[in-house]
C-alpha cells in the first residue's frame, strides 16, 4: 500500500461485469461464484487496486529464514503458517530468500460495534464484520494472519495471497465500470487498502448502508497492519502482528550491521507496475521502505521514483549500478526467467549486481505489498545479502 502509483487502477463495476486494465494486465471478465444478496445502485465512481499482503509463508529452516540456490532449493512445510511462497528453480548464484512465519498464537477476538476513524479522516461505526470484502491481499493475508480467514467474503479476482485467492466470491477490476457491482456483492464491512483509491468507494458502500473503511495508505507498514485490527475489533491481535513485525526487523538490521551491509544498494523490479509495465519500485513501497529502514539505499527511491515507476531509463539503470537486484516470485516467473529479466532492463545485465549475479528472488507477500510478513522477509533479504 503506497501513497501513489502511477497510472493507478481505478476500481469500478457495472452489475457483475468488470475489466481489468490495471497493473497486472488487462482482462475482462465476471465475479466468480453465485451470485447473491439484494442489488443495490451506485455511481459511477470509485476504484481499487491490489498492493495486498501474501499470506502466510514458511520455507526452509533456520530461524531467519532460509536462502537458495538452483542446487539446494528449500521446500516449503505445510502446516497452518506455510502460506504462497513457490518452489522455483532459478538461475546459478541467485537466492531464493523465504522469511519464516507463524502467527498462530494471533487470534482475533473482534469486539463489535467498534467506532473508528479511518485513513480519510471519516468515523465509522463497524456493526459487523461476518463478510468482509477486502479490497486487496494486503487486507486479505492480515485478516488472515489475525485468524479471521473466514471472513474475508470477497476479494480481487487477481489476488495472489491465498487468502485472497480462496474467497468465495471474486471480482476484477477497471477504470470503466462503477461500484454497482460491489454493491451487490451484499458484504458487511468494505475495507479499502489507498485513500484516493478506495475514498469514493468507502462513501459508497456507507450511503448504501454498509460499513466500509479505508487504511491510509501513507502510513508506516506496522500502523497499516494495526488499523486493519482495530477495524475489526481485534486491537489486541494487531499490536501482536505489530511486535512480530518489529522484533523481525530489529532482528535484520542486527544482521546488516554484523554483515557491514549499511549502504548497500539495492534495486527492486518487477513485471508488474506502473500501468502492467516493468518497473522500478522508488519511494511509498513496502519493499522501499524495508531496504532502508535496514539501513541500504534503495536505488529507485535514491534516483527520485515514487511508487512502481517506469520512469527510469536504461542509462539511468546503468548509472546506477546497483550492489543487489530484488524482485517478487511473480515478476521471476512473468518474465520466465533469467532472460526475460534482461530483457526487461537490458543495461541491468551490464551492472555490478547483474554481472556478479547477486540477485535475490522472494515471496510477494514478503517484499512486493505491505504484508504481516514484511519483517520476515527483511531478515531473509538481510541473511541472503550478506551470503553474496
Amino acid at each position: 500500500m503506497s501513497p501513489r502509483y502511477e497510472n493507478e487502477p481505478h476500481l469500478s463495476t457495472t452489475g457483475t461485469e468488470f475489466v481489468d486494465s490495471s497493473e497486472s494486465g488487462s482482462r475482462t471478465g465476471r465475479r466468480q461464484g453465485p451470485t447473491s444478496g439484494r442489488r443495490r445502485s451506485g455511481s459511477a465512481a470509485g476504484l481499487i487496486a491490489a498492493l495486498g499482503i501474501g499470506a502466510l509463508v514458511l520455507s526452509g529452516c533456520g530461524d531467519a529464514g532460509s536462502t537458495t540456490s538452483e542446487a539446494d532449493q528449500a521446500s516449503a512445510s505445510s502446516s497452518e503458517t506455510t502460506g504462497d511462497s513457490k518452489q522455483l528453480k532459478l538461475p546459478s548464484g541467485w537466492k531464493h530468500a523465504v522469511g519464516t512465519t507463524d502467527f498462530q498464537d494471533v487470534q482475533a477476538d473482534s469486539k463489535l460495534p467498534t467506532t473508528v476513524t479511518d485513513g480519510t479522516g471519516t468515523e465509522v461505526t463497524v456493526k459487523d464484520a461476518s463478510k468482509i470484502i477486502s479490497a486487496g491481499d494486503g487486507i486479505s493475508s492480515t485478516l488472515a494472519a489475525l485468524g479471521l480467514k473466514d471472513k474475508i467474503y470477497a476479494a480481487p479476482n487477481n489476488s495472489t495471497s491465498s487468502a485472497g485467492k480462496d474467497a468465495p466470491e471474486h471480482f476484477e477490476f477497471s477504470k470503466q465500470t462503477g461500484t454497482e457491482g460491489l454493491l451487490a456483492l451484499d458484504g458487511s464491512l468494505f475495507i479499502g487498502d489507498n485513500t484516493k483509491r478506495h475514498g469514493d468507494v468507502a462513501k459508497q458502500f456507507r450511503d448504501a448502508g454498509t460499513d466500509a473503511v479505508v487504511v491510509d495508505d501513507q502510513q508506516s507498514q506496522a500502523k497499516k497492519l494495526q488499523a486493519v485490527a482495530d477495524y475489526v475489533g481485534a486491537h489486541d491481535a494487531g499490536t501482536k502482528l505489530v511486535d512480530k513485525l518489529n522484533s523481525d526487523m530489529d532482528a535484520a538490521k542486527k544482521k546488516v550491521d554484523k554483515s557491514d551491509l549499511k549502504g548497500h544498494k539495492v534495486i527492486q523490479v518487477t513485471a508488474t507496475g506502473a500501468g502492467g509495465a516493468n518497473s522500478v519500485a522508488g519511494t511509498g513501497t513496502p519493499g522501499t521502505e524495508m531496504i532502508e529502514n535496514l539501513g541500504m539505499t534503495s536505488v529507485g527511491a535514491d534516483s527520485g521514483l515514487r511508487g512502481l515507476s517506469r520512469e527510469f531509463s536504461n542509462e539511468g539503470i546503468l548509472a546506477s549500478d546497483p550492489d543487489v537486484i530484488v524482485m517478487a516470485e511473480s515478476d521471476f516467473e512473468s518474465w520466465g526467467g533469467e532472460d526475460g529479466l534482461w530483457e526487461a532492463f537490458p543495461t541491468l545485465k551490464e551492472t555490478k549486481a547483474g554481472k556478479e549475479k547477486h540477485i535475490v528472488v522472494m515471496p510477494d507477500a514478503q517484499i512486493r505489498y505491505s504484508s504481516p510478513e514484511l519483517g520476515a522477509g527483511a531478515e531473509a533479504l538481510a541473511k541472503a545479502i550478506s551470503e553474496f
